[in-house]
């Protein structure tokens, strides 16, 4: 199952601290974006916005909002830390996919 959908269960459970998600993942899948065809100059646009965002921190800080922070209107918070791959891809962005 998706690492998100499972830190949300976990989040939601009764004893959460009773759960964790292990290290080893059996396999990757990546999220994106799904812009329209044909239209080079608002995929620019948002490259070069998301790109800013990575750079200057704000995606960093827009992750932690609702990944490891309470969430509210219950204030559940997921407590799911960005992974060394998604760190990468803030680190490294680029449009080449999988």
């Amino acid at each position: 199952m998706d690492d998100i959908l499972l830190a949300s269960l976990i989040a939601g459970s009764r004893n959460p601290a009773d759960w964790r998600i292990i290290d080893d993942s059996l396999r990757t899948e990546p999220y994106g974006l799904i812009i329209r065809k044909g239209d080079p100059e608002f995929k620019a646009l948002v490259d070069k916005t998301l790109v800013a965002m990575m750079k200057n921190g704000e995606f960093q800080e827009l992750y932690a909002k609702w990944f490891t922070r309470p969430i509210p209107p219950k204030n559940v918070n997921l407590n799911f830390p960005m992974t060394a791959p998604l760190k990468d891809a803030v680190a490294n962005p680029n449009d080449k996919g999988v």
